[in-house]
């Protein structure tokens, strides 16, 4: 058994493509899915790749465990035509997007730009902040810890005050050498403390002032943007048309037989979900450039900002802002009044505030339902990241903490519009996938190099269970019933 020291080492090297691909865990699974091949798909290339549409969920770092679902699916002949995804799901989304040439697999270029990030990076705030959030993250009782020490603190305080009083009121009856060196020690201890108390109160404050200038956001999130754009630059990708033509790109489809439907009319996609706070809308980007710029102009956008407002997590990172939008122009008011009723003439706001999309739609497996097709010629498979403890899910409602009841209650908020979508149309939950986390923090961006591996090889593990239960012709029938049914309620 390697020791703490030894674990220490180890986690300092440089992660490789292989560090991750060769994991025994991996290998097993990999071994597995060329061994048992599947039908998933009636899409197929000249290659003889089966086509998919993919969601995947936002959830911090445990984005690393979507890599290697990705990884498997991939490994077992599956390609995808339609992507998207929100926040961490949204980055690994972009990474496969810009890449060219839709038959290759696309996931080892995303697990390299994994391996040479030093995700630590990504916390650009104060240092003290880095200091908080990673004690935040790795110790679950921080705050219990902070909380006794601000007791201590306290206490301390007023026993210095108490006895500074007492030995005051003693000095009146007793001139006594000893009472005065305490009495003066208490007294200069006094002021020491609330010296410091000061010192701190008034640092605090001016951390709490940069806070709300930087649109209380404790991180800037400008390295996280300029990693993104670099990505894009690297995969020619510099402008929203670049992207969007990227990943429109399709190569020749065919059917498989017996069917003989028509593939002319499958095109590719990306979307990217982010929350928009003056207008309060979730914002599918880029399909909805055409809002903050006019017809031959949205190219003026840094599609790497689409994915920087898609992980704009609240506070942790500071909002991301689009400006400058022409409101008096005629198409920008017409594009607002398709996209969200907007009255004719009314003008949209002139600066956009956004922040994670998950606040809205964490997991947006509607984007690629088509309620108008019987039999599908290609399913959608999700991607979920269930970091839900056990305990969580036995606490008794009335022994909920504060801070449970308020973290309960922000989730049902959150996860309401995908839930409700999933109740609604149970048929997509057939192609969703479930990767077990709940041992991780969100974000622990402080992760070891061996936690990192632990992620992609759940990932791989999660995609080899799924695929071992696929069954894509109970999909298509199940599928077939289900708009049948639809049909029929609405005679």
């Amino acid at each position: 058994m390697a020791t703490k020291k030894e674990i220490r080492q180890l986690n300092k090297k440089d992660l490789t493509v292989d560090d991750f691909i060769n994991n025994p865990r991996v290998k097993a699974c990999e071994e597995y899915v060329l061994n048992n091949p599947k039908i998933v798909s009636d899409v197929l290339d000249e290659k003889g790749n089966q086509y998919v549409n993919l969601v995947q969920k936002g959830g911090g770092v445990l984005g690393v465990a979507l890599v290697g679902y990705v990884y498997i699916l991939e490994k077992a002949g599956i390609r995808f035509l339609k992507l998207a995804g929100t926040s961490a799901g949204a980055i690994n989304t972009s990474l496969m997007a810009i890449q060219k040439d839709k038959t290759e697999a696309k996931s080892e270029y995303v697990i390299k730009a994994l391996a040479d990030l030093n995700m630590i990076r990504l916390v650009d705030g104060h240092p003290l902040v880095r200091k908080i959030i990673q004690r935040f993250v790795k110790e679950p009782d921080f705050f219990k810890r902070v909380k006794k020490l601000l007791l201590i603190v306290g206490l301390s305080l007023l026993g210095l005050l108490a006895v500074s009083f007492i030995t005051l009121g003693l000095q009146q009856k007793h001139s006594c050498i000893l009472i005065r060196a305490v009495a003066c020690g208490a007294f200069i201890l006094t002021g020491l403390y609330f010296l410091c108390i000061s010192v701190v109160g008034y640092y605090l404050s001016t951390l709490l002032r940069r806070l709300k200038t930087a649109g209380f956001g404790i991180n800037p999130g400008d390295f996280f943007y300029d990693w993104v754009k670099a990505h894009m630059k690297e995969n020619e990708i510099e402008t929203v048309d670049q992207l969007i033509n990227r990943a429109q790109e399709k190569p020749a489809f065919k059917m498989r037989s017996p069917r003989t439907e028509p593939v002319n009319d499958l095109d590719g996609d990306v979307v990217f979900i982010a929350s928009e706070l003056v207008t309060q809308n979730k914002f599918e980007l880029p399909r909805m450039a055409d809002l903050f710029r006019p017809p031959g102009r949205r190219n003026e956008l840094q599609p790497a900002g689409f994915v920087r407002a898609s992980m704009a997590i609240p506070v942790f990172f500071e909002s991301y802002y689009i400006k400058e939008i022409p409101s008096d122009n005629a198409a920008i008011q017409k594009a607002w009044q398709d996209a969200f009723n907007f009255k004719e003439g009314e003008r949209p706001p002139e600066t956009l505030r956004f922040v994670d999309g998950g606040i809205l739609s964490n997991f947006p497996i509607n984007l690629f339902y088509n309620k108008s097709i019987d039999t599908p010629r290609m399913p959608t498979f999700g991607i979920d990241l269930d970091d839900t403890k056990e305990q969580d899910q036995k606490d008794v409602p009335e022994n909920w903490s504060f801070p449970g009841y308020l973290g309960r209650m922000f989730n049902t908020i959150r996860f309401y519009y995908d839930k409700d979508f999933s109740l609604q149309n149970r048929i997509m939950n057939k192609g969703v996938g479930s990767i077990k986390v709940a041992e991780y923090n969100w974000l622990n961006f402080f992760l070891t190099n061996d936690q990192k591996i632990d992620l992609f090889a759940k990932g791989a593990e999660a995609a080899k269970a799924f695929l071992d239960g696929f069954n894509w012709e109970e999909y298509k029938d199940d599928r077939a019933k289900f708009t049948a049914e639809q049909k029929k309620e609405l005679l």
